[in-house]
């Protein structure tokens, strides 16, 4: 029908292409009934429009007709795309005993690294050392005083260059006895590889005295006392 009518117009397919600017190759399939290089219903029906328009031709009659003829292998062609889209899909995530198995073991084996990390780098680092009694620059009345602190488990405690023993959960306390005026305190943890951290404190002593209504010093308090 399409071609009968170009030709009775005296129209060449180039005519046709140049005056509506449709394709050659789409004018050929229009009139051939080859829908298969359209992209789809919308694209085929467009065109053969406009091409039965150009012809003078019952347009309504003609897309009735194309519907009844053609528009099925259209949703053939559509439902195979999706056939194809679903094949395509990523298969869903399921939950199974053997999944949950690899999981846990994963996360054991994770769990394990994790520990030898930290325990490399406890061992390998410089220890820690937390003082928690006296505090740096800190004035005293009395010649003794307490050292309270915790250090990491294989870490050796030092004060002065004076071992002490450490309890087992790292934490210790000792005492030492300080002169008149500025004393300085070394305390430090050593590790198994000798790696060491050092804190210095200088704590003041500063005795209490006693005076007399002249404002002489006759007596010197002190704990030993």
């Amino acid at each position: 029908m399409l071609k009968t009518s170009r030709q009775k117009k005296n129209h060449t397919i180039e005519d046709v292409h140049r005056l509506i600017k449709i394709h050659k190759k789409y004018i050929k399939a229009l009139e051939n009934d080859d829908y298969s290089i359209f992209d789809g219903k919308v694209h085929s029906t467009g065109f053969l429009k406009i091409y039965t328009e150009f012809l003078d031709m019952d347009t309504e009659e003609i897309l009735a007709l194309w519907r009844r003829e053609y528009e099925p292998t259209f949703e053939d062609k559509l439902e195979e795309k999706y056939k194809k889209f679903r094949q395509l899909e990523p298969e869903k995530f399921i939950i199974t005993p053997t999944l949950l198995i690899i999981s846990f073991v994963s996360l054991l084996i994770l769990s394990f690294f994790i520990y030898l990390f930290f325990q490399y780098r406890q061992y390998t680092d410089e220890p820690n050392l937390n003082i928690f009694h006296p505090e740096d620059n800190q004035v005293l009345i009395n010649d003794v005083m307490d050292i309270t602190g915790q250090v990491d488990l294989d870490s050796d405690v030092f004060i002065n260059n004076q071992q002490i023993i450490a309890n087992p959960d790292g934490s210790f306390l000792t005492s030492v006895k300080l002169r008149e005026g500025i004393n300085t305190i070394s305390i430090k943890a050593v590790n198994r590889l000798n790696k060491e951290t050092e804190k210095i404190f200088n704590i003041i002593y500063r005795p209490e005295r006693e005076y007399n209504i002249d404002n002489e010093e006759v007596k010197e308090t002190t704990p030993s006392e």
